[in-house]
């Protein structure tokens, strides 16, 4: 069975600077989903935030839920 993506308030921080803020997002299954935005806006970070690793940077973080 697919399973969606669902994020939830989810707030990216790299040390002190806040790199994406209370961000919510539901995908459902099987769909096609793309993000798009200007460069530096925080694509990357909420896509490393959901597949687990933006925890692995040292100083990073990660508030909210993600399921």
């Amino acid at each position: 069975m697919a399973k969606r993506v669902e994020a939830t308030g989810v707030t990216a921080y790299y040390g002190s600077f806040k790199a994406i803020d209370n961000i919510n997002l539901h995908v459902d299954p099987k769909t096609v989903t793309a993000l798009i935005g200007p460069s530096g806006c925080g694509k990357s970070t909420f896509l490393r935030s959901i597949n687990r690793m933006h925890e692995v940077l040292p100083g990073a973080r990660v508030e909210g839920k993600l399921t």
